[in-house]
């Protein structure tokens, strides 16, 4: 492809007769045609008319598999914004991260959108005698939302640099990762303020992140280190961190993960253009000690669309990452984050509220922020219940009082519908060979105290003694078990430990004493 070519026409398998039409009358049009499973599909037969193009498909998985097509096209045209005309398919949402991109992008928003095809979600789900569900809300709202007119800005407008901005780092005990967070930063822009705030680690460790801080490779940017003698926890730290800084606007970063090279500033120029009180970024999951490649590494792309998707947003987090660039005043207008120990999830919480109570938020739809994937991520530690209970309370406020129960029904429906808990019924079988042997369940979590539940019910047959679980100086109990660290447990003679975990369950099993013969694992 040269950069001649300046039509784009990006629609799907069954939309090829429209495809060719729309073509016949255009000269040097490119085309992109995504089949059924959202996998780039290149007709055989030639047609002089149009260059059918092959995008790579490879270097991101996604949360959501029915954005697999218009996300990856998205990422393609914001590496390569070349087109003037772009003709795009209705069906199925699959402009609505390029239109996305034209608001937010300064870059992109020469694109001329035209439309083509037909929205046809609610129609495929009647034909086929379906119930609406996640996937049909999703591409729903998205095939609904993706004409949206651009909106004329006058000439005198907003600006918002990089030395208005401050990074807000929740810091505990974890000094390994920062160097490389912070080198991230580096490459932002200069007089960057980032606010590091130190929730109680120990000297030591405090130690370390004096001596980081002061090498001269972070000059350009200003450190300020806020210190916390008292435990604070993540949310709390956050908060701590915007009181202690005068800039206009607050960033979140966790200390161990990695921004892209730009991003700050394309959250600026986003939140400029969308007159926006927040601007979220879509992000990858990627693993290892290093740093990712932006271009190349492999990760799970995380897509959100639209902070007004209220119908979706109680079924999973469809409105932004803990990573975002806020308003500084509308944060603290709200009181910011909502703090209650080990209830996750509080980006989702506090983004709903915000979008509940009027304030604009918007999504960069391309992955700005690299998430470092660990076992010992807080995400994988939180109590969902507490979590979903804030969010419900949230939906109570702008529902009428007969429907106030309505988001702990679907919640509860959703959850009963997992497929773990078809995996911890397996757990009867496993244990028939080990019955009357003590059992340890090593995870304190969601999935450990459904574990729990359903052990209890097989009693007096199983013997529970103990739960395991890193944090267990802030999980005392899990139901009534008291709750231990790993290398506070002291192991009956033929103790089975059951892993509550579904990731990471290789690291667990080789942190175990090797006198544990018996091991149960969920992931198996």
């Amino acid at each position: 492809m040269t950069t001649t070519n300046r039509i784009l026409v990006a629609g799907w398998k069954q939309e090829l007769d429209e495809i060719h039409a729309i073509a016949s009358s255009l000269k040097n049009v490119c085309a992109i045609v995504f089949d059924s499973n959202g996998q780039v599909f290149v007709p055989t037969e030639n047609d002089d008319n149009i260059e059918f193009l092959s995008i790579e498909q490879s270097q991101y998985t996604h949360r959501q598999l029915v954005l697999k097509a218009p996300s990856e096209l998205a990422l393609w045209l914001f590496k390569r914004p070349l087109f003037d005309s772009i003709y795009c398919s209705r069906h199925a949402g699959l402009g609505f991260f390029i239109h996305s991109l034209r608001k937010t992008v300064e870059h992109c928003h020469h694109w001329d959108i035209q439309w083509f095809g037909h929205k046809s979600v609610q129609k495929e789900y009647v034909d086929k005698k379906r119930f609406i569900d996640q996937e049909g809300l999703l591409l729903s709202y998205i095939e609904e939302h993706q004409e949206k007119e651009l909106f004329q800005y006058c000439m005198a407008r907003e600006h918002i640099a990089i030395s208005d901005l401050a990074i807000i780092i929740p810091f505990h005990n974890r000094i390994d990762y920062l160097p490389f967070t912070l080198s991230s930063l580096n490459q932002q822009g200069d007089d960057l303020d980032v606010v590091i705030v130190n929730d109680a680690s120990s000297e030591t460790e405090r130690e370390k992140l004096e001596a980081l801080v002061s090498e001269t490779r972070f000059s350009n940017i200003n450190i300020k280190i806020v210190d916390s003698d008292i435990p604070l926890g993540a949310s709390n730290a956050r908060n701590k961190g915007v009181a202690s800084t005068n800039r206009e606007f607050v960033f979140f970063l966790d200390d161990d993960d990695i921004l892209a090279p730009n991003a700050l500033q394309l959250c600026c120029n986003a939140m400029v253009r969308e007159r926006a009180d927040v601007v979220t970024v879509a992000f990858s999951f990627f693993d290892g000690d290093g740093v990712p490649d932006y271009e190349n590494g492999k990760g799970m792309l995380i897509q959100f669309h639209d902070a007004m998707d209220w119908s979706s947003a109680l079924l999973y987090n469809c409105v932004g990452g803990i990573s975002a660039l806020y308003r500084k005043s509308v944060f603290e207008e709200v009181n910011g984050f909502q703090c209650s120990e080990f209830a996750g999830e509080e980006d989702w919480q506090l983004i709903l509220k915000l979008s509940m109570s009027g304030k604009k938020v918007t999504n960069i739809p391309i992955p700005l922020l690299w998430y470092r994937n660990t076992p010992f991520s807080l995400s994988k530690k939180m109590l969902r219940y507490e979590s979903r209970q804030q969010l419900c309370e949230l939906y109570k406020q702008v529902l009428p009082k007969s429907m106030a129960n309505l988001p702990e029904f679907v919640t509860s429906t959703q959850h009963m519908q997992k497929s773990t808990f078809d995996d911890i019924a397996m757990l009867g079988w496993k244990l028939y060979p080990h019955r009357n042997k003590p059992l340890y369940v090593y995870g304190a979590g969601e999935l450990g105290r459904a574990v729990l539940h359903y052990l209890c019910k097989l009693k007096p047959s199983v013997r529970i003694e103990k739960v395991i679980d890193r944090n267990a100086a802030f999980i005392n109990k899990a139901m009534e078990f008291e709750v231990v660290k790993l290398e506070d447990c002291q192991f009956e003679p033929e103790a089975v430990v059951i892993i509550a975990s579904l990731r990471f369950v290789d690291e667990i099993v080789s942190a175990l004493p090797s006198t544990i013969a018996n091991v149960l694992r969920l992931d198996k």
